[in-house]
C-alpha cells in the first residue's frame, strides 16, 4: 500500500471522506488527493471494508476492475460493504487502456451482490465499459430488482444486446423511483426499443431522461419509441443521436406525436411533455423548425396551456360538433356555448401572459397583437359555426314570431 492509499484508509477510518475510488496501482500514481485506494494485499482490503462498514459519511464508491488486486474471496471487504448505511452512489468500470472493455468478472459480481443485500439507500448505479456475459447479466438483473430506490441508472459502453436489455427491462418494471436511464454506446436495436416502449407506456414509469446515443436503432425502433410517447406524460429528454434511422423519418414521426393535427381532440391529446430531443450530432444538425417550435412550446409548465397553444397554432378551424357529443339533448345545446367562450377567454389570457415582462420596444417587435387578432377571428368563427349547428337558438326572426304569438294568446 503506497502513502496515498494509507492516507485514504486513514480518512475512511476517521469518517472523513465522502467519495472513495478503488483502482489499480499504476492508475493511483496520478491520483494524490486522498480519495483513491489500491493495494496488493488482501488484508488491506479487509481493513478497508471494515472501516466502510462503520462509516456514516461516505456517499460515493467508485471501483475500476481493470488490474485491481481485490479478490472475490476477500470476504471481509464485501461484508463491510453490506454493513454500510451511507453509500448512495455506486459506480463500476471495466475500462482498460489496452482493450477498452473488461468482463465484469467475479469481483464485479460480488460488488453487485453486496448491494442486493444493502439496496434500500442506493440512488445511483452506473456500470461502464464492462462486457456482460450470461452470469453477469443475471447478477445485474437481480441487483436491479432489489434496488428499487435507484433514481439514475447508467449502463454505457457495455456491448449490451437486445436480449440482455429485455432481461434488464423486466427487472426495472414497476420501479417508480427511476428517473434517468442511460444506455449509450451499446448494441441495442429495434427489438430493444420494443422492450423500452413497454416500459415508457407503463403507468408506473417516471423516467424523465432516456439516452440511447450510439446504438443500432433503425426506423422501426425509432417509430416504436416515438409512438410510445403518445401515452407517456413523464419523459422530458430523449437522446437518439448516432443510430441507423433516417433523420427525416424521425423528425416526421416525432412531429406527429408532439402535435397530431388530425382533429382538435388529437391535438389536445398529443405529447406535451418532451422538451429535449436529440436526433443528430450538433455538427450534422439540420434546421428542424416545426420540431423545434413544438419542443419549445412544450417547455410551458401548465400542460393545459400548452395544449391550448398548439390548438391555436395548428387548428385554424374549430369543429364545434364535438361539443354536442356530451350531455342530454335538452342540455347540451345550452351548456356548450359558455364552455366554448370560456376556452377562448383562457386562450386570450395565455397569449397576454406570454409577453409579460417584455419591454415596450420588445413588445413592438413581438406578435402579441397579431396573435390576439388571430384568436378573435377564431373565436368569432367558432361561435358562427356554433350558431349554424343550432339555428333555432340563433334565428332572430323565429324567436320574434314565437314571442308575438304568445302575446296574442294572452
Amino acid at each position: 500500500m503506497n502513502e496515498y492509499s494509507k492516507e485514504t484508509l486513514h480518512r475512511i477510518e476517521q469518517n472523513d471522506l465522502i467519495e472513495l475510488g478503488i483502482c489499480n496501482k499504476s492508475d493511483v500514481l496520478i491520483r494524490r488527493d486522498g480519495r483513491f485506494f489500491t493495494s496488493t494485499d488482501g488484508g488491506d482490503y479487509s481493513r478497508l471494508g471494515s472501516y466502510i462498514g462503520r462509516n456514516t459519511n461516505l456517499k460515493t464508491l467508485y471501483v475500476e476492475t481493470d488490474g485491481i488486486r481485490l479478490s472475490a474471496t476477500d470476504s471481509g471487504f464485501f461484508e463491510g460493504l453490506k454493513q454500510n448505511s451511507s453509500i448512495r452512489e455506486f459506480k463500476i468500470s471495466g475500462y482498460s487502456p489496452i482493450i477498452n472493455h473488461n468482463p465484469l468478472g467475479e469481483v464485479g459480481c460480488e460488488l453487485l451482490k453486496a448491494f442486493q443485500e444493502n439496496s434500500s439507500r442506493l440512488t445511483v448505479l452506473r456500470i461502464w465499459a464492462c462486457d456482460i456475459g450470461s452470469v453477469e447479466e443475471l447478477v445485474i438483473s437481480k441487483t436491479l430488482s432489489s434496488c428499487r430506490n435507484v433514481k439514475e441508472l447508467g449502463m454505457n459502453h457495455n456491448n449490451m444486446t437486445d436480449e440482455q436489455l429485455l432481461l434488464m427491462v423486466e427487472s426495472l418494471r414497476g420501479h417508480r423511483s427511476l428517473e434517468e436511464l442511460r444506455l449509450e454506446n451499446n448494441r441495442i436495436g429495434n427489438t430493444g426499443c420494443d422492450a423500452l416502449a413497454t416500459l415508457l407506456e407503463d403507468a408506473n414509469c417516471n423516467i424523465h431522461t432516456l439516452s440511447l446515443n450510439n446504438n443500432n436503432i433503425g426506423n422501426e425502433g425509432m417509430n416504436t419509441l416515438a409512438n410510445s410517447l403518445a401515452s407517456n406524460n413523464k419523459l422530458k429528454k430523449l437522446h437518439l443521436k448516432i443510430n441507423q434511422f433516417d433523420k427525416s423519418c424521425a423528425e416526421n414521426a416525432f412531429v406527429r406525436v408532439l402535435c397530431d393535427t388530425s382533429s382538435i381532440n388529437a391535438t389536445y391529446s398529443s405529447n406535451h411533455n418532451l422538451v429535449t430531443l436529440v436526433l443528430t450530432s450538433e455538427d450534422d444538425r439540420e434546421t428542424r423548425d416545426p420540431l423545434d417550435d413544438l419542443l419549445r412550446t412544450n417547455e410551458g409548465t401548465n400542460m393545459k396551456n400548452v395544449a391550448i397553444d398548439k390548438i391555436l397554432e395548428y387548428q385554424p378551424n374549430f369543429d364545434v360538433e364535438l361539443l354536442f357529443e356530451w350531455g342530454s339533448e335538452d342540455e347540451r345545446n345550452l351548456m356548450a356555448l359558455p364552455y366554448l367562450i370560456d376556452w377562448f377567454d383562457r386562450a386570450s389570457v395565455l397569449i397576454s401572459n406570454r409577453y409579460n415582462g417584455l419591454s415596450r420596444r420588445d413588445l413592438m417587435r413581438c406578435y402579441r397583437n397579431r396573435d390576439q387578432r388571430k384568436l378573435s377571428v377564431q373565436k368569432l368563427s367558432a361561435i358562427y359555426e356554433f350558431s349554424l349547428a343550432m339555428p333555432l337558438l340563433f334565428d332572430v326572426q323565429s324567436m320574434r314570431k314565437t314571442t308575438k304569438e304568445e302575446e296574442e294568446s294572452l
